[in-house]
């Protein structure tokens, strides 16, 4: 079949929820999971949620199998401190996804960690391990002990999106099902990346305020500076996810964090394969804050005009040697620009704020 195949995130908002369940009949592609963090008394996560207690999470996982949905439970954090590696901790862990994958359920789990993808792979053969992106594979060497240690599917660094041979060569040295990152708008090779994440995995589990505005600032000043680093960033068009098809047909669209108008338009665009509109929002992180301060667009359709997808797909990353970023975002990056989805995302007032702000710092 030539349908792709979607890994939808749940952002602890039922009605939107409801929604995504509308959507998953909507398209000729399909949504096959939902991902979702559980408690916080078993794991961290990639992302700061809403605390979450056993018997919610047993309620959102049942209503999600009722529409035959596939269920991926995330615990992939990249630190939980010293502890993490104790046996006890180890065994409450591992006991908790053995409940839920064999009393509740769940199909897969998503896990960072190469130590925990060997127990969990040791402990439940018939769960499907879901190496993390956060596991920054961006290399066959990575993307094979990886698969030895367990894992059935890699989720790939977002930084070798545009690397068409790299992928099909780990997809042919593995022969593990690859998965792709489609809407992460973060900076490429960004040098804050483990920071943040370790950081995050921290808060994930104590329940704090993520307060992650430094690392924000910073990318913000990086793109602010170099607004070709919108285009260097390594998201993936929803027109060109059928590119792929000789490499996987399996994606996932991030938005945890999301508001429920924001995800869903992301949502709609990949399933449909189609957007209209300023590719910024349809993405998220480091590009998605940029736009919103700055009132920044980039024309989502204008990029078929440069060849964007055969030129990136080719790229060798001399970016001394190269201009194309550079002219594009030059061409085509505009500013002050508030689209339905950014009124949708933050309101009129903000938007106003935001330009006002943006005015000063020109």
């Amino acid at each position: 079949m030539d349908n792709l195949e979607y890994s939808v995130p749940y952002n602890g908002d039922p009605e939107t929820l409801e929604e995504i369940f509308k959507l998953a009949g909507s398209s000729k592609n399909i949504i096959r999971e939902i991902y979702l963090s559980g408690p916080q008394l078993y794991s961290g996560s990639g992302r700061v949620m809403p605390p979450l207690n056993d018997h919610e999470f047993i309620e959102i996982i049942e209503q999600i199998r009722s529409k035959k949905i596939r269920i991926n439970l995330l615990m992939n954090s990249t630190c939980e401190g010293s502890s993490w590696y104790l046996p006890e901790l180890m065994s409450f862990k591992l006991s908790y996804l053995e409940r839920i994958h064999k009393d509740h359920g769940v199909e897969a789990v998503t896990v960072a960690n190469p130590i925990y993808i060997k127990h969990i792979r040791g402990l439940l053969p018939n769960i499907e391990i879901c190496a993390s992106v956060l596991a920054d594979i961006d290399c066959v060497q990575r993307a094979d002990i990886y698969t030895r240690a367990g894992a059935d599917i890699l989720t790939i660094d977002v930084n070798i999106n545009r690397d068409l041979d790299l992928l099909e060569e780990i997809k042919d040295t593995t022969g593990a099902e690859l998965k792709l990152m489609v809407n992460e708008g973060c900076l490429y090779k960004c040098p804050l990346r483990k920071f943040h994440l370790n950081y995050t995995s921290h808060k994930a589990k104590e329940l704090g305020i993520e307060g992650d505005h430094l690392f924000n600032l910073e990318c913000n000043e990086i793109i602010s500076e170099d607004n070709s680093q919108i285009l260097k960033s390594c998201w993936i068009r929803p027109e060109d996810t059928s590119k792929y098809k000789k490499i996987t047909k399996f994606f996932k669209i991030v938005g945890r964090e999301l508001p429920r108008n924001t995800l869903l338009r992301s949502v709609k665009a990949y399933l449909d394969e189609n957007w209209h509109g300023d590719i910024m929002d349809i993405l998220c992180a480091s590009l998605k804050k940029f736009s919103l301060l700055h009132a920044a667009y980039l024309d989502n359709k204008s990029l078929d005009r440069y060849r964007f997808f055969e030129t990136v797909t080719s790229c060798h990353r001399n970016c001394g040697r190269c201009n194309y970023c550079n002219e594009l975002a030059k061409n085509l990056v505009k500013f002050g620009v508030i689209s339905n989805g950014k009124l949708d995302d933050v309101g009129l007032e903000d938007m106003a704020d935001n330009l006002r702000a943006a005015a000063k710092l020109s």
